[in-house]
């Protein structure tokens, strides 16, 4: 009879460390080391002050966009492998092509142009609605973080609300 209880209690403490194994393994996956937390706590206590006080406030500098012709060569070879790629290199081409030629190619196409030569104006809202769709498209990068599948059921989700 003490032998199976001291075998029970053996057991018991067997399982009990391995749950204690197993949860500073989940601890240390999910925490951040003591001088990272600091570092934000500051950047946030700097926002917050600036924010209080009106100041403009510092951000990143967005990723420098590269020469338009190279995203216009990727457009046109279409070696995409996700939509999440296809969608980053269009709005990119689009944020270059305006960086440097100063006009929108998605607002009435061929850069304001008819077939015939001829100066076409973009229908009155036609920029903003433009400019309103692919921002959901941005959003919708931005919140996928890199995960192409993230940004598929992103964007299937929006295509079923339209």
């Amino acid at each position: 009879m003490q032998d199976e209880n001291l075998e029970k209690r053996i057991e018991e403490e067997v399982v009990d460390n391995a749950n204690y194994i197993d949860a500073i393994k989940e601890i240390k996956q999910n925490s951040v080391s003591k001088e990272k937390y600091d570092a934000l706590v500051a950047e946030n206590k700097k926002l917050v002050d600036a924010l209080v006080n009106g100041e403009e406030i510092e951000t990143e500098q967005e990723e420098e966009l590269k020469p338009r012709l190279d995203y216009y060569k990727a457009y046109k070879e279409n070696k995409f492998n996700t939509d999440l790629d296809y969608w980053t290199n269009f709005l990119n081409l689009r944020e270059a092509t305006i960086k440097e030629y100063g006009k929108d190619p998605c607002v009435t196409g061929n850069y304001g142009l008819s077939p015939e030569g001829e100066r076409v104006e973009p229908a009155y809202g036609e920029a903003e609605t433009i400019d309103q769709q692919l921002g959901v498209i941005k959003d919708m990068i931005a919140e996928a973080d890199g995960d192409p599948t993230v940004f598929s059921t992103l964007m299937q989700a929006a295509m079923k609300k339209r």
